[in-house]
């Protein structure tokens, strides 16, 4: 059972996090082209792995959602809300099931790390081959994945460098995000249903329209894991922890 101090560092923390959120996507933001690349991601995966899974993401929801409904994005705050409390509990869940292991996650790693080189290949086929209104976005993620997909692999070969947490924040992470992407896509996919479009065009649409998801990805995997390694133990003896 939490103590009463703790529940109050919860509330606390989750509040301080919101906040952070809401001002990394009004302040710390970078439109490019037709993309729009923030840390709001990096904020909620932080919050994630050093307060826990819910809290994170709750923190999330409130911070990135108030943003949208604040923004003149009140139809996108409810998928905004949902998606950024799994980012929190599906990134809180694998790190602290794969830290508890004690165990380095070498395997998870490979695998994802292969899953990607194949993502990579299947986009660069697709937009070598194909005609389609979307290649040139195709063309943007097939290295962003090749990137992802050597990573991985690099993680998954520095066993005796890197400590079993790091690389099970980074798996975490890297889970977290996969589920906003796949969260984003479905999004994009059911409003290009409902607009009238195929389901073969609009599945294809909604997929090679996730560049500026996969970037934000990458920015919080690499930037969230690097701020957890520098303050993992100064958050550990606030809340407590062993």
């Amino acid at each position: 059972m939490k103590t009463t101090h703790q529940k109050i560092l919860n509330v606390t923390f989750i509040a301080l996090f919101a906040a952070l959120c809401y001002i990394a996507l009004t302040v710390f933001f970078i439109p490019f082209a037709n993309m729009y690349i923030h840390f709001g991601n990096l904020i909620v995966v932080l919050a994630a792995l050093l307060i826990g899974g819910w809290q994170g993401g709750l923190a999330g929801s409130v911070g990135m959602g108030l943003y949208d409904i604040l923004g003149g994005h009140a139809d996108s705050a409810p998928k905004t809300f949902v998606l950024k409390l799994l980012i929190g509990l599906a990134t809180g869940l694998v790190y602290t099931f794969l830290a508890k292991r004690r165990k380095y996650p070498s395997v998870p790693l490979y695998i994802s790390g292969v899953i990607s080189l194949m993502t990579a290949s299947g986009l660069l086929v697709y937009t070598l081959t194909e005609n389609h209104a979307y290649t040139g976005e195709g063309a943007v993620l097939s290295p962003i994945f090749f990137a992802i997909g050597i990573l991985c692999i690099v993680f998954g070969l520095l066993k005796t460098r890197l400590s079993h947490k790091t690389a099970a924040a980074v798996v975490g992470a890297s889970c977290g995000m996969l589920v906003n992407l796949i969260g984003e896509t479905v999004w994009k996919l059911v409003t290009f249903l409902l607009a009238g479009s195929g389901f073969k065009a609009a599945l294809i649409t909604a997929v090679l329209g996730q560049a500026s998801t996969l970037i934000n990805a990458g920015i919080a995997i690499a930037g969230g894991v690097a701020l957890f390694c520098a303050l993992e133990k100064p958050f550990s003896k606030i809340l407590g922890e062993k």
